[in-house]
């Protein structure tokens, strides 16, 4: 396990860093929500632990502390939660908790088959919807990421993380009007406009509108101002000169 993954973006297909945002906004345990149910014996004490650990670890990543010491804080806090999917295995909460942890150190083949676990208990998370999509996507097969958001948002069209995400997908696939038009639903379902702004500027970057993408981006830094990626999509317009300053 590499700790210091836990302090950057994890570094996915250059098209597709929206998407990322959209599961893992958090980036590296930042911001995602686990969520926490009643649970019964023998892991009663579960959801205390959990709670306890996942906001350790935000907090260490929020405060660079992961970078220092080898990342010993953050490996210790890691281990914390991958313990308890050795003994509460069929709590829910836990389960989606280690497929992020497992999917941010890049580990898909894990993610994979705890998501999968989550599914076959009835388990439908759209959050770990999203991820079992990013996972494909990660492996380079935007043809099931497509196929398997397509049967999940017949089920339930409501989720803007869901929509988000097959935005990704299509984008991966060049449908690039048909990716707008699901960030579109999302902005409306509630996903953060800063992020909605950011997609939509990948897209019109894609297309080689090169001003209307650097609008976007700097409608996403509006929205959520220091943001790297938007910053290194930005400058990199410039750069190259595409755009004016």
């Amino acid at each position: 396990m590499n700790v210091r993954r836990n302090d950057r973006e994890m570094k996915m297909n250059s098209r597709t860093p929206w998407a990322l945002a959209a599961i893992l906004a958090l980036s590296s345990c930042a911001t995602q929500q686990v969520r926490l149910s009643s649970l019964g014996t023998p892991c009663v004490n579960a959801e205390a632990q959990l709670s306890q650990s996942w906001k350790g670890l935000n907090e260490a990543v929020q405060s660079g502390a992961c970078a220092q010491n080898n990342g010993i804080e953050c490996q210790a806090l890691r281990a914390k939660i991958e313990r308890l999917s050795v003994d509460c295995p069929s709590n829910p909460d836990v389960v989606m908790a280690n497929a992020l942890l497992a999917f941010q150190d890049r580990n898909f083949t894990r993610a994979q088959q705890l998501l999968d676990d989550l599914f076959s208990k009835g388990v439908n998370y759209p959050e770990a919807v999203a991820l079992r999509a990013r996972v494909a996507l990660s492996e380079g097969n935007s043809r099931f990421a497509l196929r398997f958001l397509e049967e999940k948002i017949r089920e339930n069209g409501s989720d803007s993380g869901i929509r988000e995400t097959y935005a990704s997908a299509l984008f991966v696939a060049n449908r690039w009007d048909e990716a707008q038009t699901q960030l579109n639903i999302a902005a409306r379902l509630g996903a953060p406009l800063w992020r909605v702004a950011f997609g939509s500027g990948l897209i019109e970057e894609a297309k080689g509108n090169y001003e209307v993408a650097k609008l976007k981006y700097q409608e996403a830094l509006k929205g959520k101002p220091g943001w790297p990626q938007a910053e290194s999509r930005l400058r990199a317009l410039v750069a190259t000169g595409k755009t004016s300053q």
